[in-house]
């Protein structure tokens, strides 16, 4: 079977969750039904309704000495209860203040007037072109369709209908009937707070929302939301010459021809917002797409529906479950380039079908965008894409300087673990004591760097990861502690979104992931700064890096995820932060064997624990699919080829639906963490990169016993064309990109895998090579 470039479905989407989707990147449209009554919900990036609080974050920063005397005492409690008590002298109500909501624009329906059950039913995409479409036979053997069409280059969404012939029917505003959110996540109903409008003029039917600002809690409005987001949005239908539309309550009544599709383009207009760059000219959804392809010679062809593929796959069937993967990893890639454009993917990516999202559909930084959203962007051949979560992050710098400002009282940026309107660190509760999470910046810069290293773009370098690493590192080394032997501890610290085992408040002293990102943050701000010739204090970056307390193996034999040996592990948990150590470059500080062994416990028990109950729900641990993700990069770093193997079948066939969206838990919560996570993941097990080196087939699982991935980019500038792998070892063209040269130190590139190793010289144009499969006791062949 070669690379994956569509899937069809049998399956009625019913709700928004199990519709098709479709993006231009800025535009997106999520289309489910059934023939009688068909739904588009159509989104745009910008339209995060401004309707709850963007109140700063509570001056804690005045008392921050006694939240740290609170903490180093082991009485997290206090502090606690000091955080609280501040952001109630701040005008705090309480209550968890949530960001501002991802919501749909307007929701559309067509209703044919006339309507027969269906003899024959097919949805179906095609990851290549973006359309998406839903066809099928009337018992009257008239057939029809609906179909929605991105056009990438335009910014435009086509709604397409058809029909073997003439029909009419209504396109209107659709109540949102059987709209829900998920649990109290949050519980608001935001669609009180909009007003919609619709109305014919010539040629367009035009539907206007807007923001209801006096219909806002008494809290947001006497503390306001953010001024950023849009609060008018409007909506416009084109209404082709043919198709005699006639006015109707809330809609339009309109006529599709037989035989020829109708096409109606649908386009958003924002009233308020932030201007922002075009896209480049030239790019199409195809051309990204086409950057990158996998191809597990799974032999499973397309006349196999996508549930079926997942259904066989659940009941063991080999060839099936390799399917699953080549389908995850191409609708995966298509999902999140389609909600990839002046902004990168929210939770939901670019699509939502309802008014009371799943936690707000936000940006999400202590996981989800940089193990979910954003993960593949740069490896899967798409580097300049990464630049959309840089312009994002970067539109709220001056709420970074308040928060460090606020909370610890220190120079620099602290960046909110959650963010969409704004950037203030508001969103915090006891039980999630966001605010005190620093590895925030650490981690977008790690991402920034790496993008660099693929591309060696100086300008984006010079214009994001400089003035982040400047920032990063004056907050960080403003809140190092010394001890009375000289060693730095982050106090107070958070691991998202654990508690030690033996604590009853989740703030702590020395999280791994706090301490591991802001150690990678000084070696990344040196390297910067030497690379653009720019003045910085290199020896206190070098010496706060330095400072910093060591990793530790637990009592219980895993990699710890507190530095401080006073806090108990905490294992039974969906996040896998203390990890972050093994998920990018190798950290000196993380080599000795010995810790190399725990983080392979810490990964085995993790997923031992997850099985123990394998589903979703009440009690259920088959959650946080970004989760999977994270002990999967780890394993694959660390070569156990199995435990990435678990990971990666049980996101491909537990977080995947039938109409090729990926789910938070299994089978549960429209998001698109999975999305970007699997084929990030994947490429890590097949294809990883050190500064200098190229290591192939790393983590190559027995069970994917030969393949092929195209497209793929590592750190030094490096593309690997093609990488073909079998039984008797693998063959790898591989070559330097163009304009790429800042990224490397030299031209000679190690590359290994298989047991075997070899020199290449990147300055020679495109190299092709073969490593053979070698055992044990066989000597490597001379370098």
């Amino acid at each position: 079977m070669s690379h994956r470039t569509g899937f069809w479905s049998s399956s009625t989407g019913l709700d928004w969750e199990h519709g098709l989707i479709a993006g231009t990147g800025s535009l997106g449209a999520v289309l489910s039904g059934t023939p009688e009554r068909h739904v588009v919900h159509v989104c745009h990036e910008e339209f995060f309704a401004p309707v709850n609080s963007a109140i700063p974050a509570p001056r804690v920063g005045s008392a921050i000495d006694e939240v740290r005397s609170a903490v180093l005492a082991g009485d997290t409690d206090a502090a606690a209860a000091i955080t609280s008590r501040l952001a109630r002298d701040d005008g705090y109500d309480g209550q968890l203040i949530w960001t501002d909501p991802f919501v749909p624009v307007a929701a559309l329906s067509w209703v044919p007037d006339e309507s027969s059950p269906e003899s024959t039913y097919r949805r179906s995409g095609d990851f290549v072109t973006g359309r998406v479409e839903v066809e099928w036979s009337a018992a009257d053997s008239a057939r029809r369709g609906i179909a929605v069409v991105p056009d990438r280059a335009a910014g435009t969404l086509f709604l397409e209908l058809s029909s073997s012939r003439d029909i009419r029917g209504v396109l209107s505003l659709d109540p949102g009937d059987g709209e829900r959110g998920i649990g109290d996540y949050p519980s608001t109903d935001y669609g009180v707070f909009l007003t919609e409008t619709s109305t014919l003029e010539p040629g367009r039917w035009v539907v206007d929302v807007r923001v209801d600002a006096a219909a806002l809690p008494p809290f947001v409005r006497e503390h306001p939301p953010s001024p950023w987001p849009p609060t008018r949005a409007r909506l416009s239908v084109e209404l082709p010459a043919g198709v005699d539309p006639q006015p109707v309550d809330g809609g339009v009544r309109i006529l599709v021809a037989g035989g020829t599709p109708t096409r109606l383009p649908i386009r958003v207009e924002l009233l308020g917002g932030l201007a922002e760059p075009a896209e480049p000219a030239g790019v199409t959804h195809a051309s990204l797409f086409s950057a990158c392809s996998l191809d597990l010679h799974s032999d499973i062809g397309d006349d196999h529906s996508y549930e079926h593929v997942l259904e066989r796959a659940r009941e063991g069937d080999v060839p099936a479950m390799l399917a699953a993967i080549e389908l995850a990893f191409a609708s995966g890639r298509h999902t999140i380039l389609s909600a990839t454009g002046v902004l990168p993917p929210t939770l939901v990516g670019i699509w939502q079908g309802t008014r009371r999202p799943a936690w707000s559909g936000d940006w999400t930084q202590n996981g989800n965008v940089q193990h979910g959203g954003v993960a593949s962007l740069v490896v899967s051949g798409t580097p300049e894409l990464l630049t959309s979560y840089l312009r994002a992050v970067f539109r709220h710098t001056d709420h970074y300087a308040e928060n460090a400002e606020r909370v610890f009282g220190a120079p620099g940026w602290l960046l909110p673990a959650r963010f969409d309107s704004h950037g203030r660190s508001n969103h915090f509760a006891t039980s999630y004591p966001h605010l005190y999470w620093v590895a925030g910046g650490a981690w977008i810069l790690r991402l920034a760097w790496d993008q660099f290293s693929a591309t060696g773009d100086l300008a984006t370098l010079r214009e994001y990861a400089w003035p982040l690493a400047q920032n990063v590192m004056a907050f960080a080394t403003a809140i190092g502690v010394p001890d009375d032997a000289g060693t730095l501890h982050l106090v107070p610290s958070y691991s998202p979104e654990n508690t030690p085992g033996n604590r009853t408040n989740p703030i702590a002293v020395d999280a791994t992931m706090d301490v591991a990102a802001l150690r990678d943050a000084a070696r990344i701000a040196i390297r910067i700064a030497d690379l653009l010739g720019e003045d910085a204090d290199r020896t206190t970056w070098r010496s706060f890096a330095d400072r910093l307390p060591p990793y530790r193996v637990a009592d219980d034999g895993t990699f710890a995820e507190w530095l401080d040996p006073g806090l108990a592990e905490e294992l039974g948990h969906r996040h896998a932060s203390q990890l972050y150590p093994f998920w990018y470059e190798e950290d000196d500080a993380a080599q000795a064997p010995e810790l190399r062994r725990a983080a392979i416990e810490t990964i085995r028990r993790k997923l031992a624990w997850r099985d123990e109950r394998p589903w979703a729900g009440e009690d259920g641990r088959m959650e946080m699919a970004f989760g999977l993700v994270g002990l999967g990069l780890a394993a694959a770093r660390l070569g156990d080829a199995d435990a990435a193997l678990r990971c990666v079948e049980s996101l491909a066939r537990d977080f995947w639906r039938s109409n090729a969206v990926s789910t938070h838990d299994g089978d549960s919560i429209f998001n698109v963490d999975a999305s970007g996570g699997l084929p990030a993941l994947v490429i890590e097990m097949l294809v990883q990169s050190q500064p200098g080196s190229l290591m192939l087939l790393p983590a190559l699982p027995a069970a994917w016993a030969s393949g092929s991935l195209r497209g793929v980019r590592a750190r030094g500038g490096v593309l690997v064309e093609e990488l073909r792998w079998d039984g008797d070892g693998a063959t790898a063209v591989i070559r330097a990109v163009p304009g790429s040269d800042a990224a490397r130190a030299g031209d000679i590139l190690d590359v290994s895998g298989l047991g075997s190793s070899v020199m290449v010289d990147l300055s020679r144009g495109p190299q092709t090579i073969r490593l053979e499969r070698r055992t044990a006791a066989e000597p490597a062949p001379p370098r």
